[in-house]
């Protein structure tokens, strides 16, 4: 069962802005951005006590994505962190 889903995953290359049309990153998902990609806005809509489509809960869900998971999602995808500029 394991080895099925690393070959899943290997194949995986789908980014934020494919899976959620009018999101701007095309950072290749890793395991941590898809599952924030799925449960953040629920989790994030619990904690500031919001609903799911209020549009705090969707700035927050998109600050926390750009300025964090984002950055996870790159790291575990092999993209360089700095290639003379950091990023």
């Amino acid at each position: 069962m394991h080895n099925i889903l690393l070959v899943y995953f290997r194949s995986f290359n789908e980014s934020m802005s494919s899976l959620c049309p009018g999101k701007k990153w095309v950072t290749k998902l890793s395991s941590a951005g898809l599952v924030y990609l799925h449960f953040g806005r629920r989790l994030l809509a619990q904690i500031l006590e919001l609903k799911v489509d209020d549009p705090v809960t969707e700035l927050v869900f998109d600050l926390l994505y750009e300025g964090f998971i984002e950055e996870i999602d790159g790291v575990d995808n092999g993209v360089n962190q700095y290639d003379g500029e950091p990023r």
